[in-house]
């Protein structure tokens, strides 16, 4: 069991003897040894802990996307409730799709996007610029208190992961299937093997173990 902290986060991952957990309160049903088996190499090519905290920061990548995207729309003009509605579609689309997207050529610029320093300065910043503008004086920059706590309202529900925890608890009701982040884990693990040039496990081996592992822990926790 080993307890690791990466990068200037405090990012933390703890390996256990059923699967791999982190501080941002993810559990991954794999571990070390059915890593190597299903991408054999990869971990003496690329650290452990860089894949998960990469899976960890595609898991809460809709929040700083979704909320990076209000403000964009804001500063192209477009009506902040109108803002407000493509910001929060997009996030449903590209949670449902997240293991879709998950690429490794991308998962620096996602870690850049998620991390939360970088999201409340950018967040902060544009809030007091348009806070600033309230009448209309400065170019470019939108106007009006509904931008602001449209603005507001986001971030406290991305940043503090309302709406990702909302969605977790319906397909946690109704989902047979691999978990979110093991589907995003997976992609992942598959992406860097092509990227290294390494031939992965049969992928529908994987989901059927990582299946398997997920009803496991859910009958241990009946008991």
């Amino acid at each position: 069991m080993n307890a690791r902290k990466v990068g200037r986060s405090n990012w933390q991952m703890l390996e256990m003897p059923d699967g791999i957990s982190t501080s941002n309160g993810n559990w991954y049903h794999i571990t070390r040894n059915q890593i190597e088996e299903y991408v054999p190499g990869l971990l003496k090519k690329v650290r452990l802990e860089r894949i998960i905290q990469q899976a960890d920061a595609w898991v809460v990548s809709p929040d700083s996307l979704a909320l990076l995207l209000y403000f964009v729309l804001l500063y192209l003009s477009l009506a902040p409730l109108f803002a407000f509605t493509l910001a929060v579609l997009f996030y449903l689309v590209f949670y449902s799709n997240t293991p879709a997207f998950t690429s490794v050529w991308a998962s620096r610029l996602i870690q850049t996007f998620s991390n939360d320093s970088f999201l409340y300065g950018v967040s902060a910043l544009l809030l007091i610029g348009i806070s600033f503008n309230l009448d209309g004086t400065l170019p470019f920059v939108p106007s009006g208190m509904a931008a602001v706590w449209y603005g507001v309202g986001l971030v406290f529900v991305f940043k503090v992961g309302l709406l990702r925890l909302l969605l977790k608890f319906i397909a946690s009701k109704r989902q047979k299937g691999v978990d979110r982040q093991d589907r995003i884990l997976n992609m992942l693990l598959i992406r860097y093997g092509l990227s290294e040039g390494i031939l992965t496990k049969n992928i529908n081996e994987m989901q059927d173990e990582l299946i398997r592992l997920q009803n496991y822990h859910k009958i241990r926790k009946k008991k």
